[in-house]
This record gives structure tokens, C-alpha cells and sequence, in this order.
């Protein structure tokens, strides 16, 4: 089991994640928004290869607009 950290919120997982994958679970579209994991930018063509390891610290970051 590995238990990671996303957006604050602990989420377990049977095996090492991609962001993807989280992303996936999450019901995230991968428009508009960044991740962070351990607070390093990953760039969105990194996400399907990039494995989440136990205790990292996945951050979510929506674009918003407003005026």
C-alpha cells in the first residue's frame, strides 16, 4: 500500500500512482491546471511516467479566471 498526499487530503493506493492515474481517480480534467509533486513542477507530458512514491505531496493548481 502507499499512501500519498494530495492536495492535503492522504489517499491510498495499491501500487506506485503516475500523476495520471491520480489524476484519473480524481475525476481531474488535464486542462488548465499544473502539478506539483514535493513542490516541483512536473510538466504535463512527464505525468503518465512519473510514479508517485510513499509520502509525496501531490498539489493540484487550477487556473482561474476573473476580472
Amino acid at each position: 500500500m502507499i499512501t500519498i498526499h494530495v492536495n492535503k487530503e492522504k489517499i491510498t493506493f495499491q501500487k506506485s500512482p503516475s500523476v495520471k492515474e491520480v489524476l484519473s481517480q480524481f475525476n481531474v480534467s488535464d486542462k488548465g491546471i499544473a502539478i506539483a509533486v514535493n513542490e516541483q513542477i512536473i510538466p504535463k507530458e512527464n505525468w503518465s511516467n512519473s510514479l508517485l512514491k510513499e509520502q509525496d505531496h501531490l498539489l493540484i493548481i487550477k487556473a482561474t479566471q476573473g476580472g
